[in-house]
């Protein structure tokens, strides 16, 4: 453990009033940060002008926060990916400065829309509006190509270590494989840097007798067009959208539902498809983003479809197997399941390995 160092001070950028996997990772590293080290942690919330930002969920945390950073070579600030929060950090010249990459979709789309022009954007998507026609009318020959899908084309080519928010960066977390993959190719200067399942889903009792039935559900603003098929395709089985539920809602439908279906586009390692494992839901997602890999969700191949409308029977006949022998298709995934009870433990072994000589190494 390092002593405890007055001078410096750790800054963590993250959304006011906002409960999503992303600031709660924040709130987890900033916890971690001021037991594992004795930093003065402060949380910097954006936009500044909201009174009174910590959202409820992360009240527990109790860690103070600042609209004031000192700038300064003693000091540390973490930011998230996302654009707008990188035009924040790079007014700072002195403080040593960190990107915590919980996804890089959201990092590509957030710069995409700030950089270009409502009209530009639309100029510039009219090749997607062209292949999503072509797509429709070959029934998903090609696989679904999305936003974020064609966001992430646009900018193959181009070098994000020389864009001007990322020349200043001192370090870089990875919070997935796939972002970690992603980013090795541009940095050196990266590491693995996880996240947990939030508290409230680990120490939920999966010994209480609640009868699972054949259900199946979904997140609405998670999903694409090929959901709508597999729904349409499957007009005799029960989805259940996760539209505005709370957390004791969520618990409470994953606990009785046996599947989780999520067709995203996977920004990093994802959060709900964890809660869902952790309520002993079989998962079935696409091959996309953290999805393509088999360490962010480290699921057999045959719960993964890429979403082509050939697959739609393949899909149908894995939901019915799963209903009709639902103990020993979730037997599949048990190492899934043991790894998310461990991630806490990781993630804190993960955080005194790269923050140990962080005001050292620049």
């Amino acid at each position: 453990m390092q002593k405890k160092n007055q001078k410096n001070i750790v800054y963590i950028l993250a959304p006011a009033k906002t409960a999503t996997g992303g600031p709660e990772a924040l709130h987890q590293l900033a916890n971690s940060l001021r037991e594992n080290f004795n930093f003065t942690i402060k949380m910097v919330y954006l936009p500044q002008t909201v009174i009174n930002p910590v959202h409820d969920n992360y009240k527990d945390y109790s860690i103070n926060f600042t609209n004031i950073i000192e700038d300064n070579e003693n000091n540390l600030l973490i930011s998230p990916e996302h654009f707008e929060y990188l035009e924040e950090l790079n007014k700072y010249k002195k403080i040593k400065k960190i990107i915590w990459w919980l996804s890089i979709d959201n990092y590509l789309n957030s710069r995409f829309r700030k950089k270009n022009s409502k009209q530009l954007r639309s100029i510039l998507k009219i090749p997607l509006a062209i292949i999503k026609f072509f797509n429709n009318v070959t029934f998903f020959y090609f696989g679904i190509l999305t936003e974020q899908d064609y966001v992430k084309l646009i900018y193959k080519y181009i070098k994000i270590k020389n864009l001007k928010e990322l020349t200043s960066i001192d370090f870089h977390y990875a919070q997935s494989n796939y972002a970690l993959t992603f980013l090795k190719k541009e940095f050196k200067n990266i590491s693995y840097l996880s996240d947990y399942q939030r508290k409230i889903f680990l120490k939920t009792p999966n010994t209480e007798t609640v009868k699972k039935e054949n259900l199946i559900c979904y997140y609405p603003f998670k999903s694409n067009d090929f959901v709508k098929k597999i729904i349409s395709y499957n007009k005799n089985l029960k989805f259940i959208p996760i539209d505005n539920f709370s957390t004791d809602e969520i618990i409470k439908l994953l606990k009785k539902t046996k599947i989780y279906i999520d067709f995203g586009f996977h920004p990093g390692k994802d959060r709900i498809p964890r809660e869902a494992v952790l309520m002993r839901n079989c998962i079935i997602t696409n091959r996309k983003g953290s999805a393509l890999n088999n360490v962010d969700i480290p699921i057999n191949d045959e719960f993964k479809f890429y979403e082509k409308y050939s697959n739609l029977e393949k899909i149908n006949y894995k939901i019915l197997s799963i209903f009709q022998n639902y103990e020993s298709e979730f037997l599949k995934f048990q190492n899934y399941y043991l790894k998310i009870l461990d991630e806490e433990k990781l993630f804190n072994k993960q955080v005194r390995e790269n923050f140990i000589n962080i005001f050292e190494k620049t």
